[in-house]
């Protein structure tokens, strides 16, 4: 006898969340001495590769990377005429999304400076 449809699907448990507090304390057990990522994870009953996530994404917020983009600045002039008021600095970044053009005034380098590296 054919049972497929008869039966409902089983129903999946809600996806689990983790606190920050829990993520902390999962990833500096992971840390401790004589320890495997392994056992931390089966000590806390998570998977290892949710540890190992964890630790990449508290390391890069703590070398100050916290998922930007890397961008390499290439700054060219397209025109340097003095008389010519209305001069713009060519900007273009490269990104592994692609190419990216900015196009600023040469009256207001002092807006390019602090767009570029905007104090917190």
């Amino acid at each position: 006898m054919d049972t497929q449809g008869l039966l409902p699907a089983p129903a999946r448990p809600p996806r689990r969340k983790h606190s920050l507090q829990f993520k902390e304390q999962v990833v500096a057990a992971s840390y401790a001495p004589n320890t495997s990522v392994a056992s931390v994870a089966q000590q806390f009953k998570i998977n290892a590769n949710l540890v190992h996530k964890w630790r990449r994404q508290f390391d890069a917020k703590a070398a100050g990377r916290d998922d930007f983009i890397k961008v390499a600045p290439r700054i060219t002039v397209k025109a340097m005429d003095a008389s010519c008021p209305d001069t713009t600095l060519k900007v273009e970044l490269s990104s592994a999304l692609g190419p990216v053009t900015i196009h600023w005034p040469m009256a207001d380098l002092a807006g390019l400076a602090s767009w570029l590296n905007p104090q917190p």
